[in-house]
């Protein structure tokens, strides 16, 4: 029997969306909040930001069983296919939307292409949550293409801004972002909550009471995952 979704789950799209109307919106009025919020960063890593994802991607994680990462590697049809579309098509992608909408905003157009070569994590794993999908499955993929970022980012950006842009008569552009800055943003995004939840099963299957707790944990941060939505 399907679960029906709650109400905040059921309407995720929207609030992500109001999230985005309200965080450009205190942006444009509020110019300053910028400002305020990057105060909060270190290095690369944000830290308001940070504490949210971490929250978010927390609860679904504690239901994952890590020891069946490995039948990521059993799939390799599902293995290329996420490759692929990760690496290959949506860097490729995000490129031709900001050569042909921001041309003239290099800033925005810089931003654009790295969001495409960085995507995100964290709403993977909530959405799998939401569908019902394979836990382990995307938590391997998730651990799979985290440490491809770590290794390939500096690259894929190098090639994109530097080679890429000046083919299409775009002067090339040059980001300074090492190795070790991408290793402990993503360490910090993605390291701490896996890390959190395979203590969190190690502990609860120790006491003996894993389905039971791990279900009221997860019940009482999905307050708090859901409403992470509404930070600009």
């Amino acid at each position: 029997m399907k679960t029906k979704l709650k109400f905040l789950d059921r309407y995720l799209t929207l609030w992500i969306f109001l999230a985005m109307a309200i965080g450009v919106a205190i942006g444009y009025y509020i110019p300053a909040s910028s400002g305020l919020l990057n105060s909060f960063s270190s290095g690369t890593t944000n830290i308001p930001l940070a504490i949210g994802l971490i929250i978010m991607m927390y609860p679904p994680l504690c239901k994952v069983d890590f020891s069946k990462l490995k039948q990521t590697f059993h799939k390799p049809k599902l293995l290329f296919t996420s490759l692929f579309i990760t690496w290959i098509v949506g860097p490729f992608l995000m490129f031709l939307l900001s050569i042909f909408f921001l041309k003239d905003q290099p800033e925005y157009m810089t931003g654009l292409i790295i969001i495409g070569l960085a995507p995100c994590i964290a709403m993977v794993i909530v959405w799998s949550e939401l569908a019902e999908g394979n836990r382990e499955l995307t938590a391997g993929l998730v651990g799979i293409n985290s440490l491809l970022q770590v290794f390939f980012f500096s690259l894929y950006a190098y090639f994109y801004l530097e080679v890429m842009l000046p083919l299409f008569g775009i002067e090339g552009l040059r980001i300074d972002i090492t190795i070790a800055e991408i290793a402990k943003t993503v360490g910090i995004y993605l390291g701490i909550p896996f890390v959190a939840a395979v203590m969190s099963r190690y502990f609860l299957k120790r006491l003996q009471a894993k389905n039971g707790l791990i279900k009221n944990l997860f019940l009482s941060f999905h307050l708090l995952r859901s409403s992470h939505c509404f930070l600009p």
